[in-house]
C-alpha cells in the first residue's frame, strides 16, 4: 500500500522577492563576498595571538604589591592627641587611627601645602622681593626689599616654619596671597581632601582653617613624593642669605625628632588653638611610617610612642596578587 507523501507548498510573489534581493543587497553580498575571497581576506592577516594571555598561573606577568603589614603584638599606643594617625607609608595600610576624620585647625602644617603649591607653580630658582610680611607667630625676619631664591624660601618655610616667609610666597603669587589661597583650597579638592579648607598660607589659627588626620596623611604622602620636598624636609639647622649678600638669617629647625633614628621630616606646628601638631616621616631597614599628630600636649613624645609601636606590633606580609583572582 502506497502512502501519500504531500509536500509542503511554498508560494513566491514576484514583489516579496525584489523588495527582499533589491538595494542595498546585491551591493553589500559583493563587498562581503570580497572581505572572505582565500588569499585576499583582510581577516586573514590579523594576528589574535599577541592579546591572548594564559590562563595557567605560571604564564601570568603580575605587577608587584607593596607587602600588608600584620600585626604580631596585641596592646594600644600611649597617646592621648584629640585626633591620632599611623600607616604604612608604602601600602597605605592604616595601622592605628583615633578621630581621623574630624576637621581640626593644624597650625603649620598649613605649610605643607603652601611648598607643595609652590613646587609644583613656581620655578625654585625665581627671585623674590619681599613685601609685607607676616610678623605672628614664628618667623624669620626678613626685611622688606630683600631678594632671594625660592629655593633659600622653601627651606626656611618648611624648616624653621617662617609665617612671614609662607606670606613673602603667596605675595608673590600671580594674583597675590589671595589667589594664592584659592590654589591651595583647589589643590586640596583636586587631592580629594573632604575635611580641609584654607583661609591662610601659614596656619595661624582663623575661622574656616582646618583639616584632620587622614587628608594630612593624603597631603603629605602626596608631597613626598616631590624630590624637592622630600629632600627639604629631613635638613636640619642651617642658613639663608639674601642675593645681595649683606644680609644672612639663622635657620633653626623646629622639628625635635631629627635626631631620632630614621626620622626623615615632616612638619610641625603648634597655636593656642590647634595645640601639639606634628607629621613624621620615618623609614628604616626597608620599612616606611607616617603619622599624624593633632591637638597634642606632647607631640614629639607621642611621635616617638606611636613609631615605636608600630615598628614593634607589626611585620610585613608579602601580597600574592593570585590570592584576589578567582
Amino acid at each position: 500500500m502506497k502512502i501519500p507523501i504531500r509536500l509542503p507548498s511554498f508560494s513566491f510573489k514576484k514583489e516579496n522577492f525584489t523588495s527582499v534581493f533589491s538595494w542595498p543587497f546585491w551591493p553589500l553580498l559583493i563587498v562581503v563576498s570580497l572581505l572572505f575571497l582565500p588569499g585576499n581576506s583582510y581577516y586573514e592577516t590579523l594576528d589574535f595571538s599577541s592579546g591572548l594571555v594564559s590562563p595557567e598561573p605560571d604564564h601570568l606577568i603580575l605587577p608587584s604589591l607593596p607587602p600588608l603589614l600584620r600585626q604580631s603584638l596585641s596592646g594600644q599606643p600611649s597617646v592621648a592627641a584629640r585626633s591620632v594617625l599611623l600607616a604604612d607609608y608604602d601600602s597605605g595600610q592604616i595601622l592605628y587611627q583615633d578621630n581621623i576624620d574630624q576637621p581640626l585647625p593644624m597650625a603649620s602644617l598649613t605649610k605643607i601645602m603652601t611648598a607643595l603649591v609652590v613646587l609644583e607653580e613656581i620655578p625654585q630658582e625665581e627671585i623674590i622681593t619681599v613685601g609685607q610680611t607676616q610678623n605672628r607667630g614664628r618667623t624669620v625676619g626678613l626685611l622688606k626689599g630683600e631678594q632671594f631664591l625660592v629655593s633659600d624660601l622653601l627651606y626656611a618655610l618648611l624648616v624653621m616654619s617662617g609665617n612671614d616667609v609662607a606670606d613673602i610666597l603667596a605675595q608673590s603669587y600671580p594674583g597675590g596671597q589671595s589667589v594664592f589661597v584659592a590654589r591651595m583650597n583647589e589643590r586640596a579638592k583636586e587631592l580629594q581632601l573632604a575635611n580641609t579648607h584654607f583661609a591662610n598660607p601659614h596656619g595661624l589659627d582663623e575661622a574656616g582653617h582646618y583639616s584632620s588626620a587622614r587628608d594630612l596623611f593624603v597631603l603629605t604622602n602626596y608631597a613626598l613624593k616631590n624630590d624637592s620636598f622630600r629632600e627639604i624636609i629631613k635638613k636640619d639647622n642651617g642658613s639663608i642669605c639674601n642675593l645681595e649678600g649683606d644680609n644672612c638669617y639663622q635657620i633653626e629647625a623646629t622639628n625635635e625628632l631629627l635626631t631620632f633614628p630614621g626620622i626623615l621630616g615632616v612638619k610641625t606646628g603648634y597655636t593656642d588653638g590647634a595645640g601639639g601638631c606634628f607629621i613624621g616621616f620615618w623609614e628604616q631597614d626597608g620599612r616606611a611610617f607616617l603619622s599624624v599628630v593633632l591637638g597634642s600636649k606632647n607631640r614629639f613624645w607621642e611621635t616617638q610612642n606611636l613609631l615605636a609601636w608600630g615598628a614593634v606590633s607589626f611585620s610585613p606580609q608579602e601580597v600574592n596578587l593570585l590570592d584576589f583572582l578567582d
